[in-house]
């Protein structure tokens, strides 16, 4: 089941699914990113809208362990205003020149036209000419639940006093924090993942970066994904692989159709500056350029007005440098359609456009139950609600290590 029509779709199962892969409780895992992800199509979509028994009773000191998380890809989480809700996303394709009527018959002379002078002719001045809109609408949200029950006498026995009792409600909701956060993380790599899965599946040549063979075919050279990590290969190879990325940075800058999709017949011309890019780069041989290469080389400096970050895996903690999704992408018809399963391994970096994904939180609220007058418990329920959104008719290219 897709999101992209008007209802409110349950996520909870692959939800569970991305983070259970990105905190290594699973393997990797064919992931459906097409179940939560909003993606741009032409058309207007009309349809309707425990008591716990898990804690001795006090006979020593008690440790809470637990730590606020913050989740990673901070960057993707939208504005509220402008991304929540439904929305509907309005460009301009650009159209052709067309000659100068100024200096042309019958405003000025030619022998060949009748009569040549031009008298008595006229310059049409009201020919219409529409402007070519593209409009691409994003509908569906995300939602999802978690509740935690809160116990009263039984808690009693546990706790050496009030103080203790605080600290252990302390811990609960900051774990819920916690799982909060998380859920931020995994909707993060399944955008990332979802992204990489379409660009894969589209196949523009300037899209799909193959770096090893590109630098193989300048170079004259045969290395392998194993093989230019050998210190005779590695530091020539990544000081040329920092010039490609800077060069895909370069060209993201200027008003074209590449690292676009372009709808039939809706050419718009996007560009994206330098401080309103996004730069994702595995983080192993990201560490493996700054230890074995010269520090110069490579480093935050050259991409100073870009947002760059250290991606330690893409989907899975035990397949880092992999993605299995089956993607959801607008195609060039304007339609949202899901693709087929794509398993992608060797992923050593994304270069997008801010606007070509992210999410908005809509809703996030805590509501307790009143109390079991028989169990003497009450319930906390977590409610979460947001828009998650990809649009790939801005710039995005993925760079492959092969």
């Amino acid at each position: 089941m897709s999101v992209n029509n008007t209802t409110f779709q349950q996520i909870a199962t692959v939800l569970n699914s991305i983070v259970h892969q990105a905190t290594g409780a699973d393997v990797l895992t064919p992931t459906n990113t097409a179940e939560f992800i909003s993606v741009g199509q032409l058309a207007l979509n009309a349809s309707r809208d425990a008591v716990m028994n898990a804690i001795s009773n006090v006979i020593s000191r008690t440790i809470f362990a637990i730590r606020p998380y913050s989740a990673k890809f901070a960057g993707l989480e939208k504005d509220l205003d402008r991304w929540g809700g439904y929305m509907r996303k309005l460009s301009i394709a650009d159209s052709d020149w067309a000659e100068d009527e100024a200096y042309k018959y019958p405003v000025t002379f030619d022998a060949s036209e009748n009569p040549p002078d031009g008298l008595g002719k006229m310059v049409d001045q009201w020919k219409i000419k529409k402007p070519n809109v593209l409009q691409t609408n994003f509908y569906g949200q995300s939602v999802y639940q978690d509740h935690v029950t809160i116990t009263e006498t039984q808690l009693e026995t546990a706790f050496t006093g009030p103080e203790q009792l605080g600290s252990f409600l302390n811990l609960i909701m900051t774990n819920l924090s916690n799982r909060l956060e998380m859920s931020r993380d995994a909707i993060s790599r399944g955008l990332i993942a979802n992204m990489v899965g379409a660009l894969v599946t589209e196949n523009k040549p300037e899209r799909v970066v193959h770096i090893l063979t590109e630098y193989n075919a300048q170079t004259g050279l045969s290395l392998t994904a194993q093989s230019v990590y050998a210190p005779d290969n590695f530091p020539a190879f990544m000081k040329w692989v920092y010039a490609r990325i800077a060069n895909i940075s370069d060209l993201m800058t200027e008003n074209s159709l590449m690292f676009q999709t372009v709808i039939t017949g809706k050419p718009v011309l996007r560009h994206t500056p330098y401080q309103n890019q996004k730069v994702y780069l595995y983080s192993p041989a990201r560490h493996q350029i700054t230890s074995r290469v010269l520090a110069d080389t490579f480093h935050d400096n050259f991409l100073t007005y870009a947002d760059v970050e250290s991606v330690n895996f893409w989907q899975s903690i035990n397949t880092p440098d992999t993605v299995n999704v089956t993607p959801v992408y607008t195609n060039a018809s304007g339609v949202a359609v899901t693709g087929e399963a794509v398993s992608q391994g060797n992923i050593f970096g994304l270069i997008f456009d801010e606007d070509a994904t992210g999410y908005a939180i809509l809703d996030r609220r805590l509501v307790p139950t009143q109390e079991n007058a028989s169990g003497l418990y009450r319930n906390l329920f977590l409610h979460a609600r947001q828009k998650v959104f990809q649009d790939l008719t801005e710039k995005a290219a993925v760079l492959l290590l092969d």
